[in-house]
């Protein structure tokens, strides 16, 4: 049984009694799944990151990156079990190269705060970004989810500056931009051609 299939069965269960139309079963399966997805990707990346001895920095930038991502979508794999691996493997890779960033003395507070820069612009031209799955037909939900992926990046740009730490400043903004590198229509190509 996968996924998806044992999301319908658990709704079916839980909304037995409930009366519930269609409609709203799908989006009670659609948060089960989301839940379990959510958790699963989580402990695949502190499994990972555990192997290269980052899980600190990958939950860091996994926190900052991902908070970003149900803001301001990006590029999508055909399935989420693929969207989760390669997702764990890649916020792994970020927590490696965070701690090996700071090793070799290659960051600095500007380095940091010209990321963040070129992210917020990447996100004000791009964001949101939609999917099939998950289209946004509405433009004032679109203008929301625009304002508030802007205001997570400016946030995380007054954490990094107010921050001492340079693990945490590091991993977060290699989360953010990370994360804006996938609005780019490069990773969105099949989306926009349809």
């Amino acid at each position: 049984m996968n996924l998806a299939e044992f999301s319908q069965k658990l709704t079916d269960n839980l909304t037995a009694d409930l009366n519930y139309e269609e409609e709203k079963k799908e989006i009670v399966a659609y948060g089960i799944e989301t839940f379990f997805l959510t958790i699963l990707g989580f402990m695949a990346i502190i499994g990972i990151s555990y192997l290269f001895s980052s899980v600190f920095p990958a939950i860091v930038a996994t926190i900052f990156g991902g908070s970003l991502r149900k803001l301001s979508g990006g590029a999508h794999f055909s399935t989420p079990t693929k969207c989760l691996l390669f997702g764990a493997v890649v916020y792994s890779l970020i927590g490696v190269g965070a701690k090996e960033i700071i090793a070799h003395g290659f960051t600095s507070p500007s380095v940091l705060l010209v990321v963040l820069v070129v992210s917020l612009v990447i996100v004000f031209i791009y964001a949101p970004v939609d999917s099939e799955a998950k289209p946004i037909h509405s433009e004032t939900f679109r203008k929301k989810l625009k304002v508030a992926s802007l205001a997570f990046v400016l946030l995380t740009l007054v954490i990094v500056l107010l921050s001492n730490n340079l693990l945490i400043n590091t991993s977060a903004v290699m989360g953010i931009g990370y994360q804006s590198l996938t609005l780019l229509p490069v990773f969105n190509k099949r989306r926009k051609e349809e």
